[in-house]
């Protein structure tokens, strides 16, 4: 059978692959590179609002299971999790992207576990269960970010010492196992440090790495701050934020796997480290994420307001930002959209989502630093 081969590129930077034979007019792949959104816990018609307000098409939606109310509530153990999927996400056509916490805490903030018990099985039954109701709920093809920004110092499985890191890794690698073990799963996994790990020495983020055959994607969560000088957008992103994801895509290259940016957004933060208003970091770091040499599977922007810092690009306090990303990403018909991405996503037929609870962010070079939150 004769094949033709075609490569068509838009100017949002995505790519469409086809090789088709004679009859095989559905031989089509595209460009890894997914759009995705956090707005808020299990809201797809904040998902909806978003792609108005910027025309793009996020197809990822980010969300977060609840770290601050004990195990049930991780685990969706006698419907504690319908509110996110019979309440939200249940029927949206989207592919969830969803933070898993490693070790919950109780509503007095008291730590329910430690990453020690947990590489020693002690909560095993617990990630059975929560595969069991996620593929009950048709969200059988979730994208779980497992211990999502361990590096830092907020979450009750933060893991910055040797040692912790060490039962870091043995832990994901039995939670992989157990979800692994119920029917009709079809889970991708995460290993999600902040992008500024890898360069943040003498810290060993790639100590906590679980192994090949238990990570499909290095995630990594790359906001617009910096404590650079001038604190100009090129700056911040020449001396900043391009180090950092250049270290981190080596890394992924090495060990064969693709990245993805499950949380990323320009900032202002109380902190003062946020670069407010920066269309140079959206267009850089879009332009990163779209070159084919760093391998990036999906974005998912965080366009939520949360307290001490401000990501929201929709709220009205970066509009030249909002001008790059819908130029960027937006496709024809609206003010700032050049792209052709609709065409894109009918070729693709690939849906993900992502939402969110109760997230907290601490400046990105105190996270090792900051006294564990909660969440």
């Amino acid at each position: 059978m004769g094949h033709v081969s075609l490569l068509i590129a838009g100017t949002s930077g995505f790519i469409v692959a086809a090789s088709l034979g004679v009859g095989d007019a559905n031989a089509i792949s595209v460009s890894p590179l997914q759009e995705g959104v956090y707005v808020g816990a299990a809201d797809p018609a904040g998902v909806a609002s978003f792609r108005t307000a910027t025309s793009s098409s996020p197809v990822i939606a980010t969300d977060f299971l609840p770290s601050s109310s004990g195990w049930a509530a991780i685990d969706g153990s006698h419907g504690s999790l319908d509110w996110m999927f019979a309440g939200g996400w249940t029927g949206s056509k989207y592919t969830l992207s969803l933070g898993v916490p490693m070790i919950p805490k109780n509503s007095a903030g008291v730590a329910l576990g430690t990453l020690a018990a947990g590489a020693s099985g002690a909560y095993d039954s617990h990630f059975v269960t929560l595969a069991r109701t996620l593929v009950a709920a048709h969200e059988e093809n979730a994208i779980l970010r497992l211990g999502w920004e361990f590096d830092g110092g907020i979450f009750a499985w933060s893991a910055t010492t040797p040692g912790a890191e060490a039962s870091y890794a043995t832990y994901f690698r039995r939670i992989v196992t157990s979800m692994k073990s119920v029917a009709g799963e079809r889970f991708k996994f995460v290993w999600n440090p902040d992008a500024a790990a890898f360069n943040d020495g003498p810290y060993d983020v790639t100590a906590a790495y679980p192994g090949n055959a238990y990570v499909d994607y290095i995630g990594l969560d790359a906001y617009d701050e910096s404590t650079i000088t001038p604190r100009t957008g090129y700056q911040a992103w020449r001396e900043t934020t391009l180090p950092d994801l250049k270290l981190a895509q080596k890394f992924a290259a090495t060990e064969g796997k693709p990245l993805a940016i499950p949380e990323w957004g320009v900032a202002l933060t109380s902190s003062g480290e946020g670069l407010g208003d920066d269309p140079v970091y959206i267009n850089k770091f879009l332009d990163w994420m779209k070159a084919p040499a760093n391998d990036v599977v999906y974005e998912s922007y965080f366009n939520f307001d949360v307290p001490g810092q401000v990501d929201a690009i929709t709220d009205g306090k970066f509009p030249e930002s909002l001008k790059a990303f819908t130029a960027d990403l937006g496709y024809p018909g609206h003010p700032n959209g050049q792209s052709t991405w609709p065409t894109w996503a009918t070729v693709a037929g690939v849906l993900v989502v992502a939402g969110g609870l109760g997230i907290r962010r601490v400046s990105r070079r105190a996270r090792r630093r900051a006294k564990p939150g909660t969440m």
